[in-house]
């Protein structure tokens, strides 16, 4: 055998090694020594079970507060739909949960892989930019969460009480009151909440619509 194929040969190895072994997002064992026996096809598998199996365990690692069956539903959850983006590499849905795990198990990469893959099939899918803006609001890069919390919220996502309020939550981290008043008031309409109340009479009491600061943003937003 020549070097050249040893050296391919053992790039192979090392890649279906490497594959299998170390990357979190792969399937489960089984699945695997299934598949590297050339017993397993992914195009073969009943992806409407796999799916359903997958978004139980990613409800229900939402749901549970033990710390041990997080992990193994989380754990469970990513295998599964790891699986459904080999069975589908075209499968939005999958990437957008398998970036939503990576990020619950802080993989930043590979969670911005998958929702960056989501967004270039729909850069308007609402769920894919809430779910991006919440990984950005989570490392405290406030004006990354609001660009694609602001698509989810213009393009269908539910406008829940806790949405409007992380919107409010932003725009006052950003000094923008203006907007900020007017997603706390959103929110209190949704929940009359005496928090709320304060946090907008507050805000009323800056009297920051009075100021050159204000009337000069809004000139420019013109």
């Amino acid at each position: 055998m020549t070097i050249y194929k040893k050296t391919a040969v053992a790039a192979l190895l090392f890649t279906i090694f490497y594959t299998f072994t170390f990357l979190p997002c792969t399937a489960s064992q089984s699945y695997n020594e299934e598949y590297l026996s050339g017993n397993l096809k992914y195009s073969n598998l009943n992806s409407a079970k796999i799916r359903q199996e997958a978004e139980r365990d990613f409800h229900l690692y939402f749901c549970t507060s033990d710390a041990s069956q997080k992990d193994k539903y989380l754990r469970s959850a990513m295998n599964k739909f790891f699986i459904l983006t080999q069975i589908n590499p075209s499968d939005i849905g999958a990437f957008i949960k398998l970036g939503k795990i990576y990020d619950e198990k802080n993989i930043s990469e590979l969670a911005k892989n998958c929702f960056y893959k989501a967004l270039n099939m729909n850069k308007n899918t609402p769920l894919a930019n809430f779910y991006f803006g919440d990984y950005y609001y989570k490392r405290n890069d406030y004006k990354k969460a609001l660009y694609y919390y602001k698509i989810a919220y213009n393009n269908g996502a539910e406008r829940t009480y806790d949405f409007n309020l992380r919107l409010a939550t932003i725009y006052e981290k950003l000094a923008d009151l203006s907007n900020a008043k007017k997603f706390y008031e959103i929110s209190y309409t949704m929940k009359a909440d005496n928090k709320i109340a304060m946090k907008i009479q507050s805000l009323d009491e800056l009297h920051y619509d009075k100021s050159d600061y204000y009337h000069n943003i809004r000139e420019y937003k013109k």
